[in-house]
């Protein structure tokens, strides 16, 4: 009976399929001519499975392949002798082409700043959320600025640095999950990325990048690219990286870089964290600077900035070609930086962090007077200082010894100047102040201020003074002036002293002014330091000059009768 009577048409073509796969597999010459594409297809993934007790081939390609029929291409490859009588723990490997596949996913675990996603090449840019799923072909931007973590289905996370981008061009799974295949393409910027850390088998992670790509199997490392340049760090396990026909194997601790048309260079050890512990940890004042030491090989550094405890969350991110980090501003609170020496290839080294605090805000105010250094003669200057936007009130100090524990004076007012209620002490004193804003928040204390109150010259005493008049002089006998001063005399019609009939100075003794006419007249005496003219105050007395001729009168009686 033919063969095509007994079985229909859909049944013998599956039949007549077996038979012909089965010849192939156990005949070199059909195999050399195949050109299906099994194991040897370099560049396609590979599923390794373990067989347990009881698989066969034909179970197997019934469970898993996409064809169950194609399970002659496993033996064939495997070089299995017999399809039902495999060993447990013979490790398979089967193309992921001959695999049924489904589609996976990833999801924005965490979005930081502005984000921009997009569903393909040709769609528009959208803002992105955290919790929003990512189909294969999506891309997503971080712009400066901005940074996102994107968790595959495997565990895996990538941190996605400021200015990035990344395109999910491959996200599968194969034999119902058992195998995940994904290859991502960074357009240019840095990721960090942490593979599968549950270390599930058949796990596959490619990178492309424009000049390179780089192969992961359960490891942790960074990838930075531009159009001409792909950068590899790798921190844990071990990386491959592939460029122009060329691999190298980058083991933690190393680092490669592949130019473009260019194989990889042979990897390198990465540069040592930086020491950070003399970096200071509480910012007062704007802006912020970290000064790095000396370290063999950096030629560059390379800070990002992120809240306490959220090292992912980006918030500045700076290369610097000196040995300082500069960062304009950054609002009160709690940081860390995280820091890495740059080599002469651009690659980053081992992180070093550091935690700091800023406490900046409300900005406190700047002294103007009395400056620094000043010396003040008044018992009771007045200070001033600068006003600051949105500051309400100013909290002042003034204290006479090295520290604020006792301040002379602790007054918090409005307004830029102050007058102390009372007199100072002589000698060097302090002062500081610090800005209160609307809701009584006081911000940092500026610096401490020194002055130096010497006080002034105290008033003349001209009691013992000893005055008398002849015929053309006003004749003043003053006591010797104490050490370092000396007289400024005033004889004048007003007790203003203004406008003066006749100024002198004298450092005591007798001294002679013109006579004035008679009648009253007003003599004011300072006190004036020889070093830097301070005047004491004005001591001012009353004079009653009487006339030159007395008895001028009497020569007129005998003309009165006449009058």
């Amino acid at each position: 009976m033919r063969l095509s009577k007994l079985l229909s048409p859909r049944r013998l073509a599956q039949v007549l399929n077996r038979i012909f796969l089965a010849l192939l597999a156990f005949s070199p010459a059909l195999a050399l001519a195949q050109t299906t594409s099994g194991a040897a297809d370099a560049g396609g993934p590979v599923w390794q499975y373990t067989v347990r007790p009881g698989d066969t081939l034909i179970g197997l390609g019934r469970q898993y392949l996409r064809d169950p029929a194609q399970w002659p291409l496993i033996q064939r490859d495997n070089r299995i002798a017999h399809d039902r009588r495999i060993a447990p723990g013979t490790v398979l490997r089967i193309p992921a082409e001959l695999l049924r596949q489904q589609p996976s996913s990833a999801r924005l675990a965490q979005v930081f700043g502005q984000v921009l996603w997009r569903a393909q090449a040709q769609s528009a840019w959208q803002p992105a959320e955290a919790g929003h799923m990512l189909a294969a072909g999506s891309q997503v931007q971080a712009p400066e600025g901005g940074s996102a973590v994107i968790e595959l289905a495997n565990g895996t996370r990538l941190t996605l640095q400021p200015g990035s981008e990344l395109a999910l061009d491959t996200l599968s799974l194969y034999a119902d999950g058992l195998m995940a295949d994904t290859r991502l393409r960074l357009q240019h910027g840095q990721v960090e990325i942490r593979d599968n850390p549950r270390r599930l088998p058949n796990q596959n992670l490619r990178i492309l990048t424009p000049s390179a790509q780089a192969v992961v199997r359960g490891t942790q490392f960074r990838v930075g690219a531009d159009a001409e340049i792909t950068r590899e760090e790798t921190l844990g396990g071990a990386v491959d990286l592939q460029a122009a026909g060329a691999q190298v194997r980058v083991a933690a601790g190393l680092g490669s870089v592949a130019r473009q048309g260019q194989p990889p260079l042979p990897p390198v050890r990465l540069l040592a964290a930086p020491d950070v512990s003399s970096l200071p940890r509480v910012f007062e004042q704007l802006p912020l600077r970290f000064t790095l030491p000396e370290q063999a090989g950096a030629v560059a550094w390379f800070g990002q900035i992120s809240p306490e405890g959220d090292p992912v969350q980006v918030l500045v991110q700076k290369t610097s070609v000196g040995h300082a980090l500069n960062i304009a501003d950054l609002p009160n609170g709690r940081y860390g930086l995280r820091v890495r020496a740059v080599d002469a290839n651009g690659l980053q080294g081992l992180d070093a962090t550091h935690a700091f605090t800023v406490f900046a805000r409300p900005f406190f105010p700047m002294l103007t007077a009395p400056a620094a250094g000043a010396t003040v003669r008044v018992a009771r200057p007045t200070l001033r200082w600068s006003q600051v936007v949105e500051v309400t009130r100013t909290h002042l100090q003034i204290a006479a010894g090295a520290d604020f524990a006792q301040p002379l004076f602790d007054v918090v007012l409005p307004g830029d100047a102050w007058t102390p209620p009372a007199d100072l002490p002589a000698g060097e004193l302090r002062w500081r102040a610090a800005s209160l804003d609307a809701q009584g928040r006081q911000g940092p204390w500026s610096a401490a201020q020194t002055f130096r109150y010497l006080p002034g010259p105290g008033p003349a005493d001209l009691a013992k003074a000893a005055l008398r008049f002849d015929r053309d002089h006003l004749l003043l006998d003053l006591p010797p002036a104490p050490a370092g001063q000396h007289y400024a005399l005033t004889l004048s019609d007003h007790a203003s002293l203004q406008p003066a009939l006749t100024q002198l100075q004298t450092s005591g003794g007798m001294v002679s002014l013109p006579r004035p006419a008679s009648g009253k007249r007003y003599l004011g005496a300072h006190l004036v330091d020889d070093g830097d003219g301070t005047q004491g105050p004005p001591v001012v007395q009353v004079i009653d000059v009487p006339p030159r001729y007395p008895y001028l009168w009497l020569l007129l009686i005998p003309l009165l009768p006449a009058l």
